[in-house]
This record gives structure tokens, C-alpha cells and sequence, in this order.
């Protein structure tokens, strides 16, 4: 098999679970970026802004602002000022938002368990370590580009 066939076949996988998530959250009536939100939110050890929300998704600014506004117009989240800290809210989780939470993050967290643990962590640490490599050679790489 010549490497572009396999760099080929690894895009189609990474697609492949793209679309597994988008699937996921269509089923249940969200968006990606709004189901991403709420997965972040899910973890209710701090308090996070949508500058993290951003950081942690990957998602542009202007995408995890409208999957926001969205959820705080449904009434799943609430925006609460932070103490000492100018022009930056809180992203809270509204009692009717943990609910959404149980009915979708949870379960989706569930299946990822039960998916990743099919693999021994051995493989899934051999995993994390070929696509770490792999995204910051990417990432070299593709600053070497030139603009138009």
C-alpha cells in the first residue's frame, strides 16, 4: 500500500468519527457545536468561558458564541458574571440544561467508555502518542505554507 493510500484511509477514519458525533448529536437535536458545549459543561468540577470552551473544542469563536446563544435562548445554560474578571461570564449549566446533560452527554460518554474500551491502554496510549506526534509534525508543517 503506497503512504498516500494509508495517510488516505486514516482521514477516512478520523471522518468517520466526526460523523459518528454529528450523528449523535443530531439524534438528539443539537448541534456539534451545542453538543460539544454541553460535553464540556458536563464536567461540573469549575466554572467554564467561552474563551475555554473555544481552547478545549477547537471550534472558532464565532461558532461556540452562536452554539451559546442557542442554548442560553432554550434555556439550558446561563451566562453569570465572574468575580474580579472584566468582560468574561461564566457558561452555567440551568437545572433544564443538566437534564439535556443526563439525556445526551452522559450516555454519549458512556458509549465512548464502552467504545475505547476495546482496545487494551496499551494501544489506546500507542494511539495518543502516534496522533500527538502526527498533529504537531501537521502543525509544523502546514505554518511552513505560504498565503495567497
Amino acid at each position: 500500500m503506497e503512504f498516500k493510500d494509508i495517510i488516505g484511509l486514516i482521514e477516512e477514519q478520523i471522518k468517520e468519527q466526526d460523523a459518528i458525533y454529528h450523528k449523535t448529536a443530531t439524534k438528539f437535536g443539537l448541534s456539534d457545536s451545542a453538543m460539544c458545549v454541553l460535553y464540556i459543561l458536563a464536567d461540573n468540577e469549575r466554572t467554564y468561558t467561552q474563551q475555554d470552551i473555544c481552547r478545549i473544542s477547537r471550534f472558532a469563536k464565532q461558532t461556540v458564541n452562536s452554539a451559546i446563544s442557542a442554548l442560553v435562548k432554550n434555556s439550558y445554560i446561563t451566562l453569570e458574571p465572574i468575580a474580579g474578571v472584566k468582560n468574561s461570564k461564566g457558561i452555567l449549566l440551568t437545572d433544564k440544561g443538566r437534564e439535556l446533560t443526563e439525556k445526551t452527554v452522559i450516555p454519549l460518554m458512556k458509549a465512548e467508555e464502552n467504545a475505547y474500551s476495546t482496545v487494551t491502554e496499551s494501544e489506546l496510549l500507542t494511539y495518543l502518542d502516534v496522533i500527538t506526534k502526527i498533529n504537531i509534525a501537521l502543525k509544523q508543517e502546514t505554518e511552513k505554507i505560504d498565503s495567497i
